[in-house]
This record gives C-alpha cells, structure tokens and sequence, in this order.
C-alpha cells in the first residue's frame, strides 16, 4: 500500500458544521472494487475519418520528457494488479479491442516515490480532416486518476511544431475506476485541416494507471444534446443525496435539477428539461437556447408529496431540434433514484441506485497504514422530534474480504468531535453521542454481506445533524472492508474517514453504513402496537403486538443480540430462564416498522 491520499480542506464553519480540524496529509489507501462499470459505447450515428485500434504498434512512437525509462507501452495484458489494481479491461460485451493491442500507462508499476512523469505517445501518421470544420475525438478508455494525474490528447496542425492540448478526465473523482467511451471536441485545432497529428499524454508522479483504446476521430453532428449531473437533494441537508430516507426525517422541500451540455456543432433552440419521478411527481425547467459546446445548469426548489416508496427519476432535456425519436436522443436523459423508507436511513443508493450508473468500491480497516485505528462515518440530519430520532442500530454493507472474528463498535458522534484533534486511540474518542460495545463480526454476517450492531439501548436525539459511525482497529488478520457508494458524488462533508493519531479526512462519496430507526420505546410510553409481559419476567415472557408478521430480536445492555424469534400470531412466547438477571431490549420489526420495548429478567 503507497497511495497518498490527499483530501479537499473543508470549510465547515460556512457550512454550520462545527469542526476544529482541517488539515491535509498524506495517507495510504488500499480500495477494493466491487463491481466494475462496464464500457459505455458511443450511440452516435456519424461519419469516421480516422480510426486506430493499436494492433499495429510501429504505428506509434514512445518518447519521454523526463528522459527515464517511465514510458507507454502497447499492451495485450488482461491483468487485474495493472496500475495498483487498475486493472485491465472488463468487456462483456466485446465492444472494446484490447484483445489486439491497446495504450497503456501504467504509473504505478514504472514510477518511484520521489519522481515525475511526463510521457507521450505518438501516431506516426497524418490524418486529412480537410472535408470536416467540426470533428470528435471519441476512444474507450479504464482510467484511475489521482492528484498529480494528467490525462491529455495533443493536436498539432503544422506537422508537430505546435501541439494543442485537450485535457480529459478533469471531471473525475481521485481513486476511483472509470471504463467508457468517451468524447472531446478537438474542433479547434483539427477541424478543417489537412495534416492533422495525434499524440497521447500522461503526467503524473507514481499514480495509477491511463488505459487507451479504438481511438476514433468522428465527424460531430449538428445537434447532440445531453443530460448530465442530475440531482435531488434535501434543501436542508447541505447538499448530501440520501439514497433512502424516513419518512419522518424528510426535509421540507427538494432542490431538483441538473445540467443540459450542447455536444453538437450548432445551436440548440427552446431547450427544456423535464424531471420525472411518477407519482406525479414532474417538473418542468425552461433552459432556452445553448450554444455549441456550452452548458447550462437547471432546476430549482420543489416541494414533492412523498410517501413510502422507491422514487426513479429520468432528466430529459431536449429542445427544437433533438427532441424524442432523434438519432441521438438517448443521451438526452439521465437517472437518478432515491427511496423513502419507514425506518431506514441510508446515504448509499446501494439496490436503489439506476443499474446502469451503480458503481460501487470498499474502504476498510487495512485501507490506511494507521495502526492505531480507524473511524468511517456518514452524516445524517435528524429531524423527526424527539419521538422519531431514535437509533436502533447501524447496518453496515461489507464486502466478501472482510474476515470473520474482526472486532468493531458502532457510534452516533456529534460532528465537532469527529474533526477534533488529539486522539492516540479509539477509547480517547470521548463526546460520542452513543456508542455500542465491541461486536465480533461473525462467519454469517460476511456470508450475508452487511453486519447490525445494535447500540445497549435505543438512542434517542435531538434534532440536528450527526455522524452515524464504525470505529475499527487495525489488525493484519482481521479485516473489515465497508461498501462504498461512488455512484454520486457527495459533498466533502457528508462522508467521512477519521485516522486515529492524524485528522480526519474526506470520503467525497457514500459508504454504506445505514441507520436503523425507531420509536420512542419507553415503557411509560408504551402504546398498543408492543407490549411486555410479566415485567420483570422469572421465565416465560410474552410479547404481544398488532403485527402478526415479523421478528423480534432482544438484546442485553452490551448490545449483543441474544434470541432471534418469528412472530406467530398477535402474542409470542419467549422462555428467559437461560438469561441472566438484568435489563432487556425487545425489537420487533415487520419489514416497514421498528418498535422497542424493555424488559427485566429478575430470577
């Protein structure tokens, strides 16, 4: 493990986050992928002029501008450990030709700690663009970027001389794996013109990996217009995209929208964007005209009728000339979905997110070299009342290497501890909200792929926002990897890492640790819905409920789960001869509700 990971400061003061630390440094991150995205070919109907798939590797030259051996190659490797797990190719669908050549840099394997990249590769040919005033560069790429990672194609019109730059992949995230076609107007330099060069380059300073395939240059068309960056956030949730959240925790109103991109060579007129989520739920933007290679943003503040439900929005823009039925009209919409839920509370869209845009990756427990522990966190706003922000438990989605037997706890944490300074060890962490004893993460759990942990008691907040978080100590044997959401980017704030001795650290996207709500379970307040008796109980306790479906799990004050029951019928027989004298927490969940109760067993 060598990667820095360096992370954006965060000004939380602006934010009303209160926190005490902002320091950058730099980290070691291991990231595990878990399901790869697939390539995304090019649905454009248009004219090629040139195209090259790197089979013939004498049609490309290698040179360096750091003079060291740190070059392109011309690869036929379908390893997995290429560019610090990079990896190569993943195509189902045989729309990529990687199997006959393709360019690979590779910055892991040739760099070293201390030096620099700048290399590039040539085609030694020249192509006649001389018929076409405008024309794309479109080409099949797997690329992880990192801090110091460039990723450029170069034009040159006058035989070399001069080269013209277009940058890709300033769009991406640090760290995370992207496979697609991809598109960039190179109009500018190659429209037009009769002696066009191509070059390929990579800077970088020991960074992941650039792999490059079936380069194309393609006539644009007039008219391409697209969706992108869709998004639907609670106006009071900072801008965090919850993929499932109560009902009762649902902000007041919604900020909907996103961006329509004019990829064509003409203007389009009487753009509009229409966002569709059923149910009703459709809004209507009025963008305008967009002038050729320009984008401009949409949406506003909407207050959606939500109820329980699974919500799959489409983003559809079009205009005068791209509507419905056009040649290029399929990437006119974008998808973006979200869930309203009973009593979870997930920022990852994990099973709710689009198929097609899912993109998933791990961070875990050997991720940092942080001997002394490690903190994942999300941030959730609480806003049900004192009856409603109460946490049961904490769900949290893992992948198949984390390792049974490893040890971790649960926590709500109040956000200006989480960035405070000073801690040497997990147990300095004090200000925690709550926190769960330590849970051994069981055979089954790693079989199921997500592990609760159940705090002692039902923890019962006020309204505002808090981290929901595991905190894991590092152990070369034992693992825990947490699934990460990548699918939407999220603010620097909303999920996060803390290192135990250094500071804390942004995520930018979503893990996959989840709360599991309540009511207020108190006995005094016991409704109709549960109820315990005898209590104290000597051996057999009954619980009896309107919910004649469901399960019920007890747990001791430590957090351990020590009976699992069906519910059969509106009454249920428990026989607490074997547990110990002391108090008791009763869950009884249905699928959509949670109820608590406690219980005493007194011999």
């Amino acid at each position: 493990m060598k990667k820095i990971y360096l992370l954006t400061a965060i000004a939380f003061a602006s934010l009303g986050v209160s926190a005490q630390k902002q320091k950058l440094a730099a980290k070691e991150m291991n990231v595990e992928i878990v399901q790869k995205p697939t390539v995304k070919p090019s649905t454009q109907q248009k004219v090629t002029i040139w195209s090259n798939d790197f089979s013939t590797a004498s049609q490309w030259t290698i040179a360096n501008f750091t003079n060291d051996a740190q070059d392109w190659v011309i690869s036929t490797s379908t390893s997995t450990t290429l560019g610090y797990s990079t990896g190569a190719w993943v195509d189902p669908n045989n729309t990529v030709t990687n199997e006959n050549g393709y360019a690979l840099f590779d910055s892991d394997l040739v760099g070293t700690s201390t030096g620099t990249q700048d290399a590039i590769l040539t085609y030694t040919g020249s192509i006649n663009c001389s018929s076409y005033p405008n024309v794309v560069l479109e080409f099949n790429q797997r690329v992880r970027m990192w801090q110091t990672t460039e990723t450029i194609f170069e034009v040159s019109n006058d035989n070399g001389t001069t080269w013209v730059q277009f940058p890709v992949n300033l769009d991406k995230a640090t760290s995370t794996l992207y496979q697609e076609n991809s598109q960039v107007n190179i109009s500018s330099a190659a429209g037009g013109q009769a002696n066009v060069k191509l070059r390929l380059r990579y800077i970088g300073a020991w960074d992941y990996a650039w792999l490059v395939d079936d380069v194309k240059i393609v006539e644009q068309p007039a008219y391409d217009l697209r969706s992108l960056t869709p998004f639907v956030a609670g106006t009071n949730n900072l801008g965090i995209e919850y993929g499932k959240t109560p009902v009762a925790h649902l902000d007041a109103s919604y900020d909907i929208g996103g961006n329509a991109f004019n990829f064509g060579s003409a203007t389009n007129t009487n753009t509009v964007a229409n966002v569709n989520f059923g149910a009703g739920l459709t809004y209507n933007y009025s963008i305008g005209s967009i002038l050729a290679n320009d984008t401009i943003a949409y949406g506003a503040t909407e207050t959606p009728n939500l109820s329980v439900g699974v919500y799959n929005g489409t983003y559809t823009v079009s205009s005068t000339e791209e509507v419905s039925g056009s040649a290029l009209f399929a990437n006119n919409t974008k998808n973006r979905n979200f869930a309203v839920t009973t009593n979870v509370y997930a920022m990852d869209g994990i099973g709710v997110n689009p198929t097609a845009s899912q993109t998933t990756t791990t961070l875990g427990s050997d991720s940092f070299n942080t001997p002394t522990g490690t903190i994942f966190a999300n941030m959730y706003h609480l806003r049900g009342g004192n009856t409603n922000n109460v946490v049961v438990s904490l769900e949290i989605g893992i992948s198949s290497a984390t390792t049974a037997g490893t040890s971790i706890q649960v926590a709500m944490i109040d956000t200006a501890t989480l960035f405070a300074n000073g801690y040497q060890s997990l147990s300095d962490l004090n200000g925690n909200v709550a926190e769960s004893d330590y849970y051994i993460v069981t055979a089954a759990d790693v079989a199921a792929g997500k592990i609760t942990v159940f705090f002692p008691q039902p923890v019962a907040l006020a309204d505002n926002a808090y981290y929901a978080a595991v905190l894991t100590e590092v152990n070369a044997t034992n693992i825990i990897r947490i699934l990460n959401d990548e699918t939407v980017l999220q603010p620097s704030y909303a999920s996060m890492i803390h290192l135990i001795g250094d500071a804390t650290y942004s995520n930018g996207n979503a893990f996959a640790i989840r709360m599991n709500m309540g009511v207020l379970g108190l006995d005094e307040e016991a409704t109709a819905n549960l109820s315990i008796y005898p209590n104290p109980s000597a051996d057999v306790v009954t619980i009896e409920s309107n919910v004649t479906e469901g399960s019920i799990q007890i747990i001791d004050l430590t957090g351990k789960v020590v009976a699992n029951q069906t519910v059969n019928g509106v009454a249920t027989s428990f026989n607490s001869a074997a547990l110990t004298n002391g108090m008791y927490t009763v869950i009884l969940t249905n699928g959509s509700t949670v109820e608590t109760r406690k219980f005493i067993v007194q011999h």
